[in-house]
């Protein structure tokens, strides 16, 4: 897949931990920018 691609800078980390590092701000991101968009258009 395409989040294996940092894995190769250490591999220190547990594989959970660094999904959640990427995916969580992003959801957040977007989840936000939805709201957003909600907002104004009701």
């Amino acid at each position: 897949m395409a989040f294996s691609v940092g894995a190769g800078a250490g591999g220190r980390r547990p594989i959970g931990a660094t999904l959640a590092e990427i995916n969580i701000i992003p959801l957040v991101d977007v989840v936000l920018v939805l709201l957003l968009i909600f907002m104004l258009t009701a």
